[in-house]
This record gives C-alpha cells, structure tokens and sequence, in this order.
C-alpha cells in the first residue's frame, strides 16, 4: 500500500486455457486481480471492445487476433497477445449420440480422431472458471478414433477438448449447454460457418409431433414454418444474435388441445470459414492460401481420404487415389490442417469402359465401310458384258455384239453388221425392241436368199403366245451381183400370216432377186429350209419355211402332157 492507497495488479487470463488457438473457438478473457468489483474497460488494438469483467469471443477468426489490456479503477493490465490460426485443430472431436441442447443432468457420446493414433491424448472438460482433465481408457495400443462417455451436464455450458500429452496438437472444441425447458433450440453445425447452410430446429422432449415453429432473433419474429426445422441456406456474419422459438405440438394420444412453449434463449456464433484444400478432377490436392505462408510451406503434406458409408478412410501419407470411388484431401501442417475439400468422384473404370465402346463403334463402323467398298468394287470389276450370240455368215466379217451393259430393261442397241469403212456383204438388220416388259426374248432374222433358189418363197411365220408389239420388221435382200439366172426365176413370197397377234404390229417380209439373175440356175425345186433355233422358249418363234411355187407348178404341167 502506497499512502493509503491499494496497489491494483491486473492481468489478463484466457478460459478455457489453450495453447493454440483456431478459427471457431469460444474464449472468454478476464481481467484478473480487481477486488473492489469497479468497472472494466478492454482495450482491443487501440479500440474499446467491452465494458464487462469478462470478453466472450463466441467464434474466434483471424480478424479477432491482436493485442488485448483492460483497465479498471484506472489500472491497465499488461498486454495480451492473442493469435488465431485460419486452419482446424489436427484431431477431430464430434458428438456420436445426443444433441449440443441436453436436459439438465442428461449425459452424451463424444468421438475423437486422429489420423495418427490417439496414443498419448487425453481430453479436458470446463466448467465456468473450472477446467478438469479427462483421461482415455484406450483398448487398443494406438486407435485412430475414441468413443467417450462426457459426465452429467449440470451447468449451463460445458466445453470439452483434447490434447495430446506434452505437444501443442489438440482437437476442436465442442460446446454442450443445458436447459429445464420442454422446448429448446438446435444449431447445426455449431458453430455456424459463413458461407455454408445452417438448420434451426425447435425440439420438444417426449414427442416429435411439432404442429408450428416460430423463430426470434433477439426477440423479434424472424420465421414461422410448418414443423420444426428451420433451414438458413447460406449464412452470413448478418445472422449473428441471440435466438428462441415458440413451438406448438402435442404428445400422442393426447385429447386436450395443443401445447404451446418457448425455448431458451441460445447464442448464435457464425466462424469465418478456416483454409480449404482443392482438389481437381484428376486427384490432385492443392492449398492455394498455404503456398502464400512460406515458414509452414516447407512442412506441408496431402492427405487423402475416401468415402465408405458415412465415414472417410485415409489412405495414407501422400498416398493417390487409384481406384474408383469418392474423394477428399486435406494439407496437414504440423499440428493443424486444412478444411477437407469438397468431394470428387473418380470413375476412371466407367470412363474407360465409355472410351472402350465409342472406340469399338468406331472400328467396327470403319471395319463395315472398308467391306462395302470391297464388295462394291469387286462387283464393279466382276461386270462384264453380256453379248447375244450372233452366227456368223460366210463372207459377214463383223457383226457388233448387242451390250447389255447398263442397259435398261427392254432396250437393246442396234446390230449392225460390218465394220467400220468395209463393204456389207450380209443383210441388215433392225434392232429387236423388247417392248413393256415382257420375258420373251427374240433375236433378229436375216437370210440371204440362196443362190440356187429360183423363184422360192417364204411360208408365213407363226407364232403362238407372242404378245403385241414384241416384233419388228423383217428386211432380207440378196448381194449385189447376183443375176436373176442365179436365182431361180420368178419367185413369190407368200404373205407373213401372224396367229393370235393384235393390231397390225407386224412389216411384210419382202425379198428381193438379184438383177440380172435368172431361174435356170436357181436349181428348180430349190427352198429354205426352216430356220431352227435352239434354247428358244416356247412359242417363241416358229420355223421359217420358203418354198418355189412356180417351179412346183411348171412340174405339174408337164406331168399332165
């Protein structure tokens, strides 16, 4: 004492004690060593942040790292350092049954992870200014995750964590408050992240028959829903306060009217989203913030982990994905880590399959149109011209084939007899007109009268069955030179007699004598024979008879003297 006058000694403490502190932490600093019960400035960076004895952070973030003194009765403590990393805790802790709202005296499940054992860890418990230690009853050597049962829940928050014995690694908080009421108030996650969905819900203990809920931010109605779920899509700082819900319900089987009551008034922190790994679509993991901070680059690794069911399972240090599946990673620095990124799908098996078919559609579409181009050149090629047989006459040296190549049905090209700049020494024929389609098929007639055949004739050509228009006409003449001597006189031709054949659709058969020739040297009873064709269909043609009726005549007469 200093003239009467009591010597303050403030300083600053930190509840719950941690050694490190991360994004979405719950901290309360007090300024210790007032007796007098004054009241207390906190000085934050320069800045007044609170009047209290007590400075709740509700979700630490980076923005809250700095220097922090109070004051009090015009005393100020020495300087406080605080420093929040923007990453997660190496070791996870979760709540495995229960809720983060309990009735009072009511007990939960916690789990703890970590990726490299859980040997050496033990967990600790806080209690308003009280903080206890908690130790782990391991079954195997070095498990990777723990399942623990907390004590009763007596006060109104409670707070567990965990520590690895004599090192700075620690797991996440997590936050367990009490409540007498029928009705209380849900948060998931707690606490919320910006950025990411938050679920309200207003739960009644003993029923799940939730008629109506209605949610209050600081005691102004913010939602009513049917139910008792109420879902903030994408959180922001702004959603920050202190809420309740009214929930109306009732219990099963009851008779009387609905029930309606109110929860507790419960904080609502919103954390500023910690460091977030990538990770692309070929399975490569990255940290594009952790690259900037070159004294943790140095000892940064990936690590990759796979979904099974509703778990993740780490394949290992700098291990790859090699199998189809779905993937996170994370860059682990020390004792902290990154956020998982999000999940990727990896089904290189079904993407190989759908390259394999497209590829075997393409050989085999390429395979199908090598062989129709083989097969229509090969019939190309195998096309050769059909050619009606034409006898050859003595003294006849060329006659023209009939080409049947890419002809049309019931068209013919002319025969022509001869060839080109030589003298024609048969007769000429007309091209035979195959006419509407019919099956027949007819060759061209053309006979030289024989030289011995004085004035022979020609008997009607017959035909049966022959259809109209399937003829034409017949043109016959001896070579130039013959004498009429050679011919056998004064021959007639009969006339063409057609049987069953419409409409005049036939020419006459004309026949000429050589000039000059005369009958004594045709031979007297001389004539044609008939004209025989073979493989000619039936009724396609009959024969062809000639004959001399002046001669037959002549030898009639002098029979008779």
């Amino acid at each position: 004492m200093a003239g009467g006058r009591e010597l303050l000694l403030l300083a600053v403490s930190m509840i719950p004690y941690l050694t490190k502190i991360f994004t979405g932490d719950l901290l309360y600093l007090h300024c210790d060593g007032d007796q007098t019960k004054h009241p207390t400035t906190w000085d934050f960076n320069g800045n007044m942040a609170g009047q209290n004895n007590t400075l709740k952070i509700a979700a630490a973030s980076s923005k809250d790292s700095g220097i922090y003194k109070c004051t009090i009765n015009g005393q100020t403590s020495d300087d406080f350092n605080l420093k929040v990393l923007e990453y997660v805790p190496i070791a996870s802790l979760s709540i495995a049954t229960g809720q983060p709202v309990m009735r009072n005296n009511a007990k939960v499940l916690l789990e703890l992870t970590n990726d490299e054992g859980l040997e050496g860890w033990l967990c600790r418990v806080n209690r308003e200014k009280d903080t206890k230690r908690v130790k782990l009853k391991l079954n195997n050597a070095n498990p990777t995750s723990f399942i623990f049962e907390t004590s009763s829940l007596k006060v109104p928050e409670t707070i567990y964590w965990c520590e690895k014995n004599g090192t700075t690694d620690r797991s996440n908080q997590v936050v367990l408050r009490t409540t007498d009421n029928e009705v209380t108030l849900e948060m998931y996650p707690f606490p919320a992240m910006a950025g990411e969905k938050m679920t309200l819900r207003c739960l009644v203990w003993g029923t799940k028959e939730v008629i109506q809920s209605v949610f209050y931010k600081e005691n102004v109605m913010t939602k009513t829903v049917h139910g008792d779920t109420y879902n903030i899509p994408k959180v922001t700082e702004s959603e920050m306060g202190r809420y309740r819900c009214k929930a109306t319900y009732r219990y099963k089987d009851q008779t009387v009217g609905p029930h309606v009551y109110k929860s507790d008034v419960q904080d609502l922190p919103v954390q500023v989203r910690p460091v977030e790994a990538v990770l692309s679509d070929t399975m490569q993991c990255s940290c594009p913030s952790c690259d900037k901070q070159e004294d943790i680059k140095s000892y940064m690794y990936y690590m990759y982990y796979k979904q099974n069911g509703n778990s993740w399972t780490m394949l290992g240090q700098n291990e790859h994905p090699d199998s189809d599946g779905t993937y996170h990673c994370r860059a682990v620095l020390g004792n902290m880590r990154t956020l998982p990124s999000k999940a990727v799908a990896k089904n290189r098996s079904i993407f190989s399959s759908v390259i394999g078919i497209l590829v075997f559609i393409f050989v085999l579409g390429f395979l199908i149109f090598a062989v129709a181009i083989y097969k229509w050149n090969k019939n190309r090629n195998a096309r050769v011209d059909i050619y009606e047989q034409v006898p050859m006459r003595h003294g006849d040296a060329n006659y023209e084939a009939i080409n049947m190549r890419q002809v049309k049905e019931g068209e013919y090209d002319t025969l022509q007899p001869g060839a080109e700049g030589r003298q024609k020494t048969g007769g000429e024929y007309e091209a035979l007109t195959k006419r509407e389609g019919k099956d027949e098929v007819y060759h061209t007639l053309g006979e030289n009268v024989a030289s011995g055949g004085g004035d022979g004739g020609y008997q009607a050509l017959k035909t049966a069955g022959i259809q109209k228009d399937e003829y034409d006409t017949l043109k016959t003449k001896q070579p130039e030179g013959e004498t009429g001597a050679e011919s056998g006189g004064n021959g007639g031709y009969q006339a063409l007699k057609t049987a069953g054949i419409p409409k005049d659709e036939y020419d006459t058969l004309k026949t000429k004598q050589p000039e000059g020739g005369t009958g004594a040297e045709s031979g007297g009873n001389g004539g044609y024979e008939a004209l025989k064709t073979g493989g000619i269909s039936k009724d396609e043609y009959d024969t062809l008879k000639t004959k001399q009726p002046e001669l037959e005549k002549v030898e009639e007469i002098k029979e008779e003297k």
